[in-house]
């Protein structure tokens, strides 16, 4: 569960000192003191980042202005005390009176926002205050299905394609292919997401794949006979696999195979990534590659493989972020820009350019269905970036 931002229980002028900085932001009327004191609140969590975004949302904003003449602002707050207090008063502390707390303040800290815009009789705010750049749009559900005899079908979450395979009926629905029925044959399928695209597929064994951006799986319409289940895989794909005892399930990747009974995991072999990456939630693998190297995974876990072909396994590995993109969300701890460019170049399907060198490391968290100037944002909230949109084109500037 993703947590709401922290504020410090005995300091309420700290919320309305953050809101009025916000509000300050949003009115260009800020001074460089104020923003660097405004940058450090953004960059101390990942939750007040989320918040900031949220506050300053164009359409947020608007409704905010629409409101500000019907909303109690000064009763809401003092209401908050109010419960915060008794909160507090409580000699037994429970996770769900944190979570109480952490929403009340939360909303104290909008009320205050409110209260800004209120007594500073702000006007309304022309758009190019909010953002001055050309806009894209997030990826979404579309991929291509690609048959046996060569035919493709595009894919996309509304239509609803049947296909036989044999005695194997295929259905599209909702973003996702569903193989069913039983077959004496094998006929190879291949589904394709391109940038901008993503898709999920439902193996004929009840196995669940997930397929991020601009990747691919290649398999079967019915493990029929072998005692091996076995998918080909390009850029990333997250894997929950069905038990079958004495079956194993097969992942091959640039020269290397994960191999698995039943389990969860996820497989990053982008081309254009430093290497690839398996990494284990539950159950076990092994991976092997062609020169003989190999190893077991526990959860967990994630196996490294440089280009190079050397095999190494890190541990403690922040799963939340490796899956992040399956969850719909951006997450970047630490990471460079170059990192981050790169799946923002997959998923919004724009090719990246660098003015120059970023010298510096980020933390950011923010959905994936959101428009890129959302990220833009938070990112340009370091001073250490920026960026400008031109056509299919983000250049990127320190």
């Amino acid at each position: 569960m993703k947590n709401e931002p922290h504020i410090n229980k005995d300091d309420f002028e700290g919320a309305y000192r953050t809101a009025r900085l916000i509000a300050g932001y949003i009115r260009s009327t800020l001074t460089e003191e104020e923003k660097d004191e405004l940058d450090d609140w953004i960059c101390a969590s990942d939750d007040n980042m989320r918040l900031f975004a949220r506050l300053t949302d164009e359409k947020n904003i608007e409704d905010s202005l629409k409101q500000r003449h019907v909303f109690d602002s000064e009763a809401a707050i003092e209401k908050l005390k109010q419960k915060i207090r008794a909160e507090q008063m409580r000699k037994t502390v429970r996770k769900s009176s944190v979570f109480l707390y952490a929403t009340a303040a939360t909303i104290l800290l909008i009320a205050a926002l409110f209260m800004v815009f209120r007594y500073t009789n702000t006007p309304p705010l022309p758009k190019h205050i909010i953002s001055e750049k050309p806009d894209l749009k997030p990826g979404g559900d579309k991929a291509t299905l690609t048959l046996a005899d060569g035919r493709t079908i595009a894919l996309d979450s509304t239509q609803k394609n049947i296909v036989q395979a044999g005695n194997v009926q295929v259905t599209n629905a909702g973003g996702q292919l569903l193989y069913e029925g039983n077959s004496s044959k094998e006929e190879w399928h291949t589904l394709t997401t391109p940038k901008g695209g993503q898709y999920r597929l439902v193996l004929p064994d009840g196995s669940m794949v997930w397929l991020n951006a601009a990747s691919s799986i290649t398999y079967p319409t019915a493990f029929a006979g072998s005692q091996r289940r076995t998918v080909e895989v390009t850029g990333e794909a997250y894997f929950e696999v069905k038990h079958y005892a004495n079956k194993k399930f097969i992942v091959s990747a640039n020269q290397t195979t994960t191999e698995v009974l039943g389990t969860h995991f996820n497989v990053n072999a982008y081309d254009d990534e430093a290497g690839m990456k398996i990494t284990l939630l539950e159950g076990s693998v092994k991976i092997s590659q062609n020169n003989g190297r190999s190893a077991i995974l526990k959860p967990g876990q994630q196996a490294q493989v440089d280009k190079d072909g050397k095999l190494s396994v890190a541990n403690n590995i922040n799963t939340e972020e490796v899956l992040a993109w399956k969850n719909g969300w951006f997450d970047f701890n630490n990471a460079s820009i170059e990192t981050i460019m790169r799946q923002v170049g997959r998923w919004y399907n724009v090719d990246i350019s660098y003015a120059g060198k970023v010298n510096y490391h980020f933390n950011a968290e923010i959905e994936r269905n959101v428009p890129v100037s959302k990220l833009f944002q938070l990112l340009e909230m370091t001073d250490r970036v920026h960026f400008t949109v031109q056509d299919k084109t983000i250049i990127v500037n320190p």
